[in-house]
C-alpha cells in the first residue's frame, strides 16, 4: 500500500514544502544586509551564506529521490521538514558566519529530501487526472507564492524585530507540516541499498570550489590550490567508483544537456543580479523596503507563468528558451547601464518585470526540452539533473562574481558599477552558447549513446 492523503487541507501543507522552499532561496537576499553588519562577514563567506542552501539542494537531490524510493515518502518527507526547521534554528542562533553557513546548508538539506517526498506522497495519493492534476498545480504554485513571501515577510521581520527572529518565522509551519504528516499512513516500502557516499562527496567539491573560486583574490595561493584540488580528488573518486548519480541516457542526452546548461546560465545571472542589487539597496533603505522593491519579479513570473507552456507547444522549446534568455540579456544590460542611476520606477522596475518574465519563459521551455529528450522512465532523473543545474547554476555566479570583486559592501552606499550588471548578462550569453554547442552536437551524443 502506497502513502496516500486523500484531503485537500492536507494536500496544502504537503505542498507548503515549496512555500518554505521558496521563501528560504529569497528571504536571504534581505538578510543578507544584517547579517553582514552583525558579524562582518568577508565577501567569500557572505556569498557561501546564500550559496550553501542552493549547493546543499543541487548536490542532495539525486540522493533524496533515491531514498523516497526505498524508504517512502512520509518518511523522508518528515526527515527533510525536521532538517530543515532545524536549520532555521542553527540560523537564529548562529554565533558566527560559518554557524551560518552550516544552518544554511542544513535548510538546503532538509529542502532537498522534502521535495521529491511531497510529490511522491501527492502522485500516491489520487488517482491519475484532474484531482491530482490540480494538486501538482498548487504545488508548483507555492513555489511562486514563497519565493514573493520571503521577500515580504522576513524582511518585515528583520526590520521591526531582527534578523534572527526572521529565521524564526518557518517554524510555526514546520511544525504544523510535521504533525499533519504523522496522520499519512506509512507506507510499505520497498528497502533497498542506498549509496549516499557519491551525493555527498560531490555535494562537499561543489562547495569547496565554490568557496575557492569565490575567494581567489584574497586567499593565500596554497588556500585556493588545497580546497579546488580538494574538489577535484573528491570529483575523480567518485568517477572513478563507477557510482553515478544520474542514468547515462540522461547525461548523455542533448536535450536534456541542452536545457540544463540553459537553466543554469539564466539562474547565474537571476541569482547573482537580485543578489548585487538587494546589498546595492540595503546600504540606503530597510530590509522591508528592499524586499518591496524585489516583488514586482516573483509577481510577472507568476503571471507570465500561465502562457510559458502555451508558447512551447506553439513556437517549441528552443525559440522559447532563447527568446527568454534574450530578454535576461536585455533587461540586465540596461539595469547594468542606465537602470541603477534612474528613478524605480524607470529602472529597477521594468527590469525585474522583464526578468520575472523571461524566467516564465525559460523554465517551462528548458524543462520540456529536457523531459521530451528521455525515455519515460527517465523523466524523474532528467528532472532532477535540470534542478541540480539550476541551483549549481546560482551558486557559481555568486561565486564568479565575488571573485570579480563587484559584490559592493552593505553600507558602503557604493551601487554595482554598470559593468558589473551587465557582466551578469554576459553570464547568460555564455551559457546560451554552451545550450547551443550541446544542442547542435546532439547526432554525435545520440550516437554516442547507441
Amino acid at each position: 500500500m502506497a502513502d496516500r492523503i486523500t484531503s485537500w487541507w492536507r494536500i496544502g501543507f504537503i505542498c507548503a514544502v515549496l512555500l518554505l522552499e521558496g521563501m528560504s532561496s529569497s528571504s536571504i537576499n534581505v538578510q543578507i544586509g544584517a547579517l553582514e553588519r552583525h558579524f562582518g562577514l568577508s565577501p567569500a563567506l557572505l556569498q557561501l551564506t546564500v550559496g550553501a542552501f542552493l549547493i546543499a539542494y543541487a548536490g542532495l537531490l539525486p540522493l533524496a529521490g533515491r531514498w523516497v524510493d526505498t524508504r517512502g515518502g512520509r518518511t523522508v518527507f518528515l526527515w527533510g521538514v525536521a532538517l530543515f526547521g532545524l536549520g532555521c534554528v542553527i540560523c537564529a542562533a548562529a554565533l558566527s558566519g560559518l554557524w551560518l553557513v552550516a544552518g544554511r546548508f542544513a535548510q538546503g538539506a532538509g529542502a532537498a529530501l522534502s521535495a521529491p517526498a511531497a510529490v511522491a506522497l501527492i502522485i500516491a495519493g489520487l488517482p491519475p487526472g484532474k484531482t491530482r492534476n490540480q494538486a501538482m498545480g498548487l504545488y508548483a504554485a507555492m513555489g511562486a507564492v514563497g519565493f514573493s513571501l520571503g521577500l515580504v515577510l522576513p524582511a518585515f521581520v528583520v526590520t521591526e524585530l531582527g534578523w534572527r527572529a526572521s529565521f524564526l518565522v518557518y517554524l510555526p509551519l514546520v511544525v504544523a507540516m510535521l504533525i499533519i504528516g504523522q496522520t499519512i499512513q506509512r507506507s510499505a516500502a520497498p528497502g533497498g541499498k542506498l549509496d549516499p557516499l557519491s551525493a555527498i562527496a560531490v555535494t562537499i567539491a561543489m562547495m569547496l570550489a565554490v568557496h575557492a573560486i569565490a575567494d581567489v583574490c584574497n586567499a593565500p595561493l596554497w588556500s585556493t590550490a588545497v580546497q579546488l584540488g580538494g574538489a577535484l580528488l573528491l570529483g575523480m573518486t567518485v568517477k572513478l567508483s563507477g557510482r553515478r548519480l544520474f542514468p547515462v541516457e540522461v547525461t548523455r542526452s542533448a536535450g536534456v544537456l541542452s536545457g540544463s546548461f540553459a537553466l543554469a546560465g539564466v539562474f547565474a545571472a537571476l541569482v547573482t543580479s537580485v543578489y548585487l542589487v538587494s546589498l546595492a539597496l540595503q546600504a540606503n533603505n530597510t530590509a522591508f523596503e528592499v524586499g518591496l522593491a524585489l516583488v514586482p519579479q516573483s509577481i510577472s513570473n507568476a503571471i507570465a507563468t500561465m502562457f510559458g507552456a502555451k508558447l512551447v507547444t506553439r513556437f517549441g522549446a528552443r525559440k522559447v528558451l532563447t527568446t527568454g534568455m534574450a530578454l535576461v540579456v536585455t533587461a540586465l544590460g540596461y539595469l547594468g547601464t542606465v537602470g541603477m542611476s534612474l528613478p524605480y520606477a524607470a529602472g529597477l522596475l521594468p527590469a525585474f518585470v522583464i526578468i520575472g518574465i523571461s524566467i516564465a519563459l525559460s523554465y517551462p521551455a528548458a524543462s520540456i526540452m529536457a523531459v521530451d529528450a528521455v525515455q519515460p522512465e527517465h523523466h524523474g532523473s532528467a528532472a532532477g539533473l535540470l534542478t541540480s543545474f539550476q541551483n549549481v547554476g546560482g551558486a557559481a555566479g555568486l561565486a564568479v562574481a565575488t571573485a570579480a570583486a563587484v559584490v559592493p559592501l552593505p553600507g558602503s552606499g557604493v551601487p554595482p558599477e554598470p559593468g558589473q550588471l551587465l557582466s551578469m548578462a554576459m553570464m547568460v550569453f555564455f551559457g546560451l552558447v554552451v545550450a547551443g554547442i550541446w544542442w547542435f552536437s546532439r547526432r554525435t551524443l545520440l550516437t554516442t549513446r547507441g
